[in-house]
């Protein structure tokens, strides 16, 4: 009988978000084990849906499901969530108990000190497991150490949203060709020149299948990088897997590496200020969705930078009704629901995380509707959906809370890809807007330990200028520069 075990750590860190992630904050989306980890609900797709598939057809293996945790993208984990896994995984793999270990990894995940956490796991894991196989499944926008193909037997990525069954399915059958001694897998990482622009822009590639003449390839998958973790390895990486060969892994991630187009992102258009994008739009009659990237929850967030809301707040007279969210706020959302209904008074919005970012909005507002754990208020013609946590806009948000997007003539959230693949069919019009935040494409300075290749266009000045207690130039608590002169 073949023992497998299961663990996960699925989480993505943005470098720039200065509020850390918890123990308790996973504890609320996912930190389970056992049969309650194969019970957890999760979306189609998800790579702990090929367990069942891949035991129905193998009778002689078992799975036990260790520690699997996970939550939505956000600053980097605290210390006492690292430690509490390993210390459960850890505990779990005692020698002889099982025969091969399947992670599920994002790739890239922070933590306090720490700017690689899937490599200080696989350091410890392999300190208590040395000749354990170990392989695992990644997110596209990994960042690759360049200890993983060291520490691991084999990986392939999770192409898109609903593919990670097939990929862990591959994973799977890894394994059990190792068990079998049917392959010995030999990894080989390549990295691609930073690009000019941002690095989310690059499409990620397909893994890759079999070599010519005889020789085996594994794998081959390209991650991006994800454009927000302060790493030397958040670029453009291929690994490659190849049996018994080196060479081949080699020649694989090096020929994947290539095909990352280093230019790719430089030319793309320059994004409007929120402001400059409203006054363009007040001339024409067409609705409109805006965006702001620079905050989506989504590449983590914080949820409350005011820059694009400040914007709609300050137009008069503008003809049409407006609509704005997901702004992260608890104490907004307590203060409307402690004042009800109806009421209406000063309120002070957003910036309560980052203010940096920008300074808090302050508004006349009335409460129009109260929601567990959210509110909608109203200022004028200008309705704003409030949460107690980074929350990813959708159509359906704004329905339940009682918003009308058809009456909208302006429809603004926080968000990127997503929020366009949601809301795209509803608006003949949609802007990105050029605003201040974690997660900005257009952010440059200093990433103390990007490459020196790896810049990013200075924040334009006009952003923060405005923004009373700011100046150009100003160093965020995480050695952000907003504005100014370019960092290296």
């Amino acid at each position: 009988m073949a023992r497998l075990a299961v663990a996960r750590l699925w989480f993505c860190s943005n470098s720039f978000n200065p509020r850390r992630t918890r123990l308790a904050d996973l504890q609320r989306w996912e930190w389970v084990k056992g049969g309650d980890a194969l019970a957890h609900p999760r979306l189609p797709g998800s790579e702990f849906h090929a367990i069942a598939p891949f035991l129905a057809t193998r009778p002689g293996w078992d799975v036990a499901m260790l520690r699997c945790a996970a939550a939505p993208p956000g600053g980097p984990l605290g210390a006492e969530v690292v430690g509490a896994w390993l210390a459960d995984v850890a505990a779990a793999l005692r020698p002889g108990r099982f025969d091969a270990l399947y992670l599920s990894l994002h790739g890239a995940a922070q933590a306090e000190g720490d700017r690689s956490v899937e490599t200080t796991i696989l350091r410890c894991l392999r300190m208590v497991a040395r000749r354990l196989p170990i392989v695992a499944t990644l997110d596209p926008r990994a960042s690759i150490s360049d200890e993983i193909a060291l520490l691991l037997d084999g990986t392939t990525v999770v192409q898109a949203p609903g593919e990670g069954g097939a990929a862990a399915a591959r994973m799977f059958s890894l394994l059990e060709a190792i068990l079998a001694g049917q392959v010995r897998p030999v990894g080989a990482i390549a990295r691609a020149p930073p690009p000019a622009g941002p690095l989310s822009a690059i499409p990620p590639l397909r893994h890759g299948g079999d070599g010519a003449s005889g020789r085996k390839l594994l794998d081959a998958s390209a991650f991006t990088g994800f454009p927000w973790n302060d790493t030397p390895w958040a670029i453009p990486t291929a690994l490659a897997w190849a049996d018994r060969d080196a060479g081949l892994a080699r020649e694989a991630a090096a020929r994947l590496a290539s095909r990352f187009a280093s230019g790719h992102a430089a030319n793309l258009p320059v994004a409007p200020f929120p402001a400059e994008a409203l006054v363009r739009l007040g001339a024409g009659g067409r609705r409109v969705l805006m965006l702001d990237p620079a905050d989506a929850p989504e590449a983590g967030g914080v949820g409350d930078t005011t820059a694009l809301l400040r914007a709609l707040a300050g137009l008069s007279g503008f003809p049409g009704a407006m609509a704005f969210g997901v702004l992260a706020d608890a104490d907004a959302v307590a203060l409307a629901h402690a004042a009800g209904v109806g009421a209406s008074y000063e309120q002070s919005l957003g910036a309560g995380v980052a203010p940096v970012y920008g300074p808090p909005l302050h508004l006349r507002v009335r409460v129009a509707r109260l929601l567990p754990q959210a509110a909608v208020l109203q200022s004028g013609r200008l309705s704003i959906l409030l949460g107690e946590r980074p929350t990813p806009a959708t159509p359906a948000l704004f329905r339940q809370a009682g918003i009308d997007l058809e009456a909208q003539r302006v429809v603004a959230v926080k968000g990127d890809a997503a929020a366009r693949a949601a809301f795209g069919l509803l608006f003949p019009d949609i802007v990105t807007c050029a605003c201040p935040g974690p997660a900005s494409p257009d952010v440059l300075a200093p990433w103390p330990a990007r490459p020196a290749g790896a810049r990013r266009r200075p924040l334009p000045d006009p952003l923060c200028a405005g923004a009373a207690g700011h100046r150009p130039g100003r160093r965020s608590p995480q050695g952000m520069r907003l504005g100014g002169a370019a960092g290296s």
